[in-house]
């Protein structure tokens, strides 16, 4: 059964990784390494001018995205009228985004210890696509609180395993719709929910459901219409780009589930667990590498994930980064072979994210989030066994942002094509 209070080590905990972040903002962290981030936040600064002299929604010079972000960053700039402070004041926002982490695992945990749900939670401080997007107050923050409230209303429906429409289900999708005018690679995740509808409504919720995001997207059906740029695509027809490159960003998520299920089987594994069906998938996979890998053209100076550049800066070649490829794809069908319905969703983030430059901060932390709320696969409850797990867990993530504040100072992976 869940504890009712929350020790006050952890709340010790979360006011010094909150200060972290405040030092981050102070120091003008990018510990993302893409550089992008700065200087994201200084080219789209003018749109706040734009949207002063009258213009709220053609700000394709400046941005791709849709335009909610911008407004948000418009009101609180009309209160401060100071870039430096409008920064701080994202950064004193996402505080929050730790804790919504926490009320989606006690959502889906519920009878799990809330110290050790609490102090998991705490791994987004850990991540640098969150750091860097909160002290430089980018649509990438706005979208994940928006996203992390749809997914918790999901859950709360989900728990009231109810086959009718009713306000958590309609609060996720206008919450969801948020995020997707916040950034619109949250879509993937929309088409997802409206699959997993179809399954568990009756038709005719189901078409109710699909009338209701049809109405909480007209506005996005009115901007790509007005600016047809926020549609663009940079689609890359090479899908084995996409393939090996997001396969390989997946795994690097995947890693440390895993690496936690090994510990708590290692003695206990028999050779008669492993069947004909994990061969098939060692194989599958192996294939699909191996085949990728003939046609594969990816640029990596154009983001491609931590393993690719790990890859080209310690190896000089691309071995590595097929290897973790390989490792992803067998993981993916390992969840699959648990829950058919996730190859839906991975299927969506693989190939939805076709791209000729992909970047890692896609996924982060939105595909934690998605692997501790929606994804089903039993043994993630494995992390919550006990505190060692759970240290287990976050310190591949420490060497992770210890790794990336050091390249953010060294620009290492600035210095390679």
């Amino acid at each position: 059964m869940q504890k009712s209070k929350i020790h006050y080590l952890n709340l010790v905990l979360y006011f010094v990784l909150s200060i972290s972040l405040l030092v981050g903002y102070s120091l003008g962290e990018d510990s993302s390494g893409s550089g992008g981030f700065p200087v994201d936040f200084n080219s789209t600064w003018p749109i706040l001018k734009l949207i002063e002299n009258g213009e709220y929604i053609n700000f394709s010079e400046h941005t791709i995205h849709f335009p909610l972000h911008y407004y948000i960053l418009y009101l609180f700039n009309l209160l401060f009228e100071n870039k430096d402070i409008v920064r701080l004041l994202f950064t004193l926002i996402s505080l929050i985004t730790p804790y919504l982490f926490f009320l989606i695992l006690r959502e889906k945990f519920s009878s799990i210890d809330l110290n050790k749900l609490f102090f998991f939670s705490q791994i987004i401080f850990l991540l640098p696509s969150f750091r860097s997007g909160a002290i430089w107050a980018n649509t990438q923050l706005t979208a994940l609180i928006f996203f992390m409230i749809s997914i918790f209303y999901f859950l709360k429906w989900e728990n009231h395993k109810s086959n009718l429409i009713d306000k958590n289900l309609v609060l996720q999708c206008f919450f969801l719709s948020l995020a997707v005018y916040s950034r619109q690679l949250y879509a993937v995740v929309f088409l997802y929910i409206l699959y997993i509808y179809f399954l568990r409504l009756d038709f005719k919720e189901f078409i109710k459901s699909s009338i209701i995001i049809f109405i909480f997207s007209l506005p996005g059906f009115f901007l790509v219409l007005s600016v047809p740029r926020t549609l663009s695509l940079t689609f890359d027809f090479n899908l084995a780009n996409s393939l090996m490159v997001n396969t390989s960003i997946i795994s690097f998520y995947l890693i440390p589930l895993y690496f936690v299920v090994g510990v708590n089987y290692l003695g206990d594994f028999k050779k008669s667990n492993i069947t004909k069906g994990h061969y098939a998938i060692i194989l599958l996979s192996f294939l699909l590498v191996l085949f990728s890998s003939t046609i594969f053209n990816y640029n990596p100076s154009l983001g491609g994930g931590f393993f690719i550049k790990l890859s080209i800066i310690v190896f000089n070649n691309l071995y590595f980064f097929y290897v973790t490829s390989f490792i992803g794809i067998i993981f993916i069908m390992l969840i699959f072979k648990e829950n058919k319905n996730t190859l839906i969703l991975f299927l969506l983030l693989i190939f939805g994210f076709s791209s000729y430059q992909i970047f890692q901060k896609y996924f982060e932390p939105m595909l934690i989030i998605l692997l501790f709320s929606i994804i089903e696969f039993s043994q993630i409850k494995l992390i919550f066994k006990n505190y060692k797990n759970i240290i287990l867990f976050k310190s591949y993530f420490i060497v992770y942002l210890i790794s990336a504040i050091i390249n953010d100072i060294f620009k290492i992976t600035k210095t390679f094509t």
